[in-house]
């Protein structure tokens, strides 16, 4: 049985010994967080130091597609975000830039403001009423622009160009709307759909400004229509849905015959500043898109993953999903990722003390 160090030795070792036990008897690392980088105070990105996917994209009519989407008239893609933002909230532009980079501590702020640990209600509360992701938003959107966030968008966006039986597009979750703006720009039909009315009002407000429509859907209260689309991205979306299998179905009912679904789960360990983050368990999470209807077609990297359409009947679908099932939720895999987050999480901490 292990007890906590207690008996004197070596100080490296005692060190090991605390960390080992912190590593069992701890919560998890906390989440990812902090403030945003500016582009204009950090060197160049080194794009041949980035993945092959980063590359492709970057280099990508498809990457020179989002660029055109997010410029205003003749001002660059950073003049142009800033302008969105200082425009909408009757800011300065450099009023915008703090809140983009300070995005987090005001999200927290609105989080306890809308009472946001109060279940289900408190949750839509700050959905509802939030502005701060806008701004986080819009600055990724300008980070992938330069190179320094994974070009998701894009990647997704290549991927389904291949992929999808059509050209009929619905981004779940749509944020501010880049994902649509691209997927516009370069031939599709788009519809965004969010649960936040502040993000739609503002995503509206951005299209109309660059002259392209999109059909939005306000997910409080209005449903996605059956069989619609070709081609379905839901990037950072499902980790902040309380039942990704329930959501899953209803994208599922959404696509057309042999439609593609392009999503991740953005799993963070639970701080402050991770607590809209409702999904601890990526395989669980991929697990449950798979057994409302879904088999798996492709990896695009940045955790993005590439789903079919199939019937959720039949003995070979209830076959496939028992093995899943087994190796993906099961009690067993349960038990072996909780004991290696911690284990990893220990190893962790002894490095960041021994550097």
């Amino acid at each position: 049985m292990l007890t906590s160090p207690t008996t004197r030795s070596h100080p490296l070792l005692k060190a090991l010994k605390h960390r080992i036990w912190a590593a069992v008897h701890e919560p998890d690392p906390p989440g990812e967080s902090g403030v945003h980088i500016d582009p204009l105070d950090v060197p160049p990105v080194d794009i041949a130091t980035r993945s092959t996917w980063h590359r492709e994209a970057f280099a990508s009519p498809e990457m020179a597609a989002f660029r055109r989407c997010l410029t205003i008239g003749d001002a660059d893609v950073r003049e142009s975000i800033l302008d969105d933002l200082a425009t909408w909230y009757d800011v300065t532009p450099e009023e915008a830039r703090r809140r983009a980079l300070h995005w987090e501590e005001i999200s927290v702020q609105e989080w306890a403001d809308a009472n946001g640990d109060a279940g289900d209600a408190g949750r839509v509360e700050f959905y509802r009423t939030q502005n701060s992701w806008a701004y986080d938003l819009m600055w990724w959107a300008y980070l992938q622009s330069e190179g320094h966030a994974d070009p998701s968008n894009v990647v997704a966006l290549r991927f389904l160009q291949q992929w999808a039986p059509g050209r009929r597009h619905l981004d779940f979750g749509s944020g501010v709307g880049v994902t649509s703006q691209v997927f516009l720009e370069t031939g599709w039909t788009s519809t965004m759909a969010d649960l936040s009315s502040t993000l739609l009002d503002f995503a509206r407000f951005r299209l109309e400004r660059r002259g392209q429509v999109a059909t939005t859907v306000d997910l409080l209260d209005g449903e996605l229509p059956a069989g619609a689309y070709d081609a379905i991205t839901a990037i950072d979306t499902l980790a902040h849905v309380p039942d990704v299998h329930e959501t899953a179905r209803t994208l599922h009912t959404a696509l057309g015959r042999d439609g593609v679904l392009v999503a991740n789960v953005d799993v963070r360990a639970a701080t402050p500043e991770t607590v809209w983050h409702l999904q601890d368990d990526e395989k669980r999470a991929a697990y449950d898109v798979l057994r409302a209807g879904f088999v798996h077609i492709g990896s695009m990297g940045y955790g993005l993953q590439a789903y079919r359409k199939v019937r959720a009947a039949g003995l070979r679908f209830r076959v496939r999903t028992l093995a899943q099932w087994v190796g993906m939720a099961g009690p067993m895999r349960r038990v072996a990722v909780r004991a290696s987050r911690r284990v990893l999480g220990g190893l962790w901490s002894v490095r960041e003390r021994l550097r």
